[in-house]
């Protein structure tokens, strides 16, 4: 199923989904023989207000079918490409969403295709991370979470003064700090092996292209430990002095100093990100 993260402010462009007027008598529509296009549409709307999201989509399916170059052919589109986001077809979202930017580049509503397309990706790849799975954290890739950053990226390079900017935002938050996360653990699985220079690569990664994320301090933790293994003592000291200067409450400053952690049998980052299951 969709995220909460999104499902609870979503608010489709279209007025006709916004308003979703239900004239008197509307509520027995999806009884009647459906005749015409309105009727199609109006059916189609009803199921979406009551968020029955799989009689929407064979609705507008069949809309689409009977009448591809109608009035509602655009509007129908939108609302396929949110039902089948809704329903947690993420896939198919994206694939709605994609055709109808190739078909409408120049659509006033363009930029709502783009942030289900976003969104789309963002779920794909939350769905399927792998966090929790008991593999070789070295043999995972992110390329699905960087096909999400990417296309979260673009929507908000192109379309900066989007209604739905908040929402793609807090995404990006949230995946953020999810690659972060997949790299500090790859990264914990080299300092296990004793290789220093591929940890600290992976745990660079983190503090280069994701500040500010939670598991930051961890990732400068382990470059003070690398950049001391690999005798790179000036690396080494702005490596700590961003830990006290950024994360002055780090547990490796518990006793009042640093403290290196014990790596081999102390992984608690990864434990607290992973819930313990990753050992």
């Amino acid at each position: 199923m969709p995220s909460m993260l999104f499902a609870t402010k979503y608010r489709p462009l279209l007025t006709s989904v916004l308003a979703l007027t239900l004239l008197a008598g509307c509520a027995n529509l999806n009884n009647k023989p459906l005749d015409t296009e309105e009727a199609y549409y109006q059916s189609a709307r009803n199921y979406l207000a009551k968020s029955n999201n799989t009689m929407a989509i064979e609705k507008l399916k069949e809309l689409q079918e009977k009448y591809p170059f109608g009035q509602y052919a655009r509007a129908s589109s939108l609302d396929l490409m949110y039902a089948y986001y809704q329903s947690g077809d993420y896939s198919t979202a994206l694939i709605e969403a994609d055709r109808f930017t190739r078909l409408n580049p120049d659509h006033p509503d363009v930029d709502y295709a783009a942030f289900i397309r976003a969104l789309s990706y963002f779920e794909l790849y939350m769905e399927n991370r792998g966090y929790f799975k008991r593999t070789d954290p070295s043999m995972r890739s992110p390329a699905q979470g960087q096909k999400a950053f990417t296309a979260l990226d673009n929507f908000l390079r192109q379309y900066p003064g989007s209604e739905h900017r908040e929402e793609i935002l807090s995404a990006m938050v949230v995946l953020k700090d999810s690659l972060a996360r997949h790299e500090l653990i790859a990264a914990d699985y080299y300092v296990r092996k004793g290789a220093w220079i591929a940890a600290a690569e992976r745990a660079r990664a983190i503090v280069d292209h994701y500040p500010g994320v939670s598991s930051a301090g961890d990732a400068l933790v382990i470059l003070i430990e690398a950049y001391d293994k690999l005798d790179q003592p000036a690396d080494h000291e702005i490596a700590m002095s961003r830990l006290q200067q950024q994360f002055p409450e780090h547990s490796v400053f518990a006793s009042g100093e640093y403290v290196s952690p014990k790596w081999r049998e102390d992984r608690w980052w990864v434990k607290f990100f992973t819930l313990g299951l990753a050992s």
